[in-house]
């Protein structure tokens, strides 16, 4: 089973599995998100101004090994952000993102990984607010757990990966789980997808931005192997859940090359 594509936004995050040595794969996809409510501190939504988010993002990943896989992820985006008291806009780089993930153990249907990255923030501090959580630089450390299975006449995976992320501005430091259900039917050329992710912040309470954000989204999509080396990909993605953090709503587009 190929990479779990679990991407949501210029992420490193494709799942335990990795590429076999020189070979690889690399994604482009568009994304587009809104957002006109957030959810205060104690998790209820409240109405808010227009924020908008456009961004495409080039992924890689290459098998240096078997067992170690090069990552990384570079972004080109637009933002707009307006309330009752500030309307901010930024256009231009977003985080730059390089890791290896490296396969701890596997028994043909079981794998376990590990991974560390570290990202680069593309915005700068005079951005403005529509900025706010693109600015930082990341160091992001997880693990990863994949278990491949047959069901309903066809092959599937459920890949999760728990994790901290570290981030050298604000908001604060954030624990990651990312789940993935993922599922073929035998000689398709659909993989359907599911996907969870939650962040959860662990406390900052001062400075500029004192928030102890906390987001949970869902996403489902599904990628088309148009050929054995070419596919395309589609999701939608939602808030479903937060705490000082906006209820965004949006989609994603993208075509895939393996190599």
């Amino acid at each position: 089973m190929a990479s779990a594509l679990a991407l949501c936004g210029a992420e490193v995050e494709a799942g335990a599995y990795t590429q076999p040595a020189g070979q690889g794969q690399a994604i482009l996809s568009g994304y587009a998100s809104e957002g006109a409510a957030y959810y205060d501190r104690r998790g209820r939504l409240k109405p808010r101004g227009r924020f908008s988010k456009r961004e495409l993002q080039l992924y890689v990943e290459y098998g240096l090994t078997d067992a170690f896989t090069l990552v990384g992820a570079g972004a080109l985006q637009r933002i707009s952000s307006a309330d009752e008291y500030e309307t901010s806009r930024r256009q231009g780089f977003g985080r730059t993102e390089i890791g290896l993930r490296a396969r701890l153990w596997t028994d043909g249907r079981w794998v376990v990984s590990a991974q560390g990255s570290g990202a680069l923030g593309g915005a700068k501090r005079g951005d403005g607010f529509a900025a706010v959580g693109e600015q930082d630089d990341q160091l992001d450390a997880r693990v990863l757990v994949a278990r491949s299975f047959s069901a309903f006449g066809g092959d599937g995976f459920v890949d999760v990966a728990a994790g901290y992320r570290a981030r050298f501005g604000d908001p604060a430091d954030e624990a990651r789980l990312d789940a993935t259900l993922g599922w073929r039917k035998r000689g398709s050329r659909w993989l359907w997808l599911t996907q969870s992710f939650s962040a959860i912040g662990l406390g900052r309470w001062s400075g500029p931005y004192p928030l102890k954000q906390r987001t949970h989204k869902i996403q489902t999509g599904a990628v088309y192997d148009l050929r054995s080396w070419l596919f395309v990909h589609a999701a939608g993605f939602v808030s479903v859940a937060g705490r000082d953090s906006l209820d965004e709503k949006g989609a994603m587009l993208g075509v895939g090359c393996r190599f």
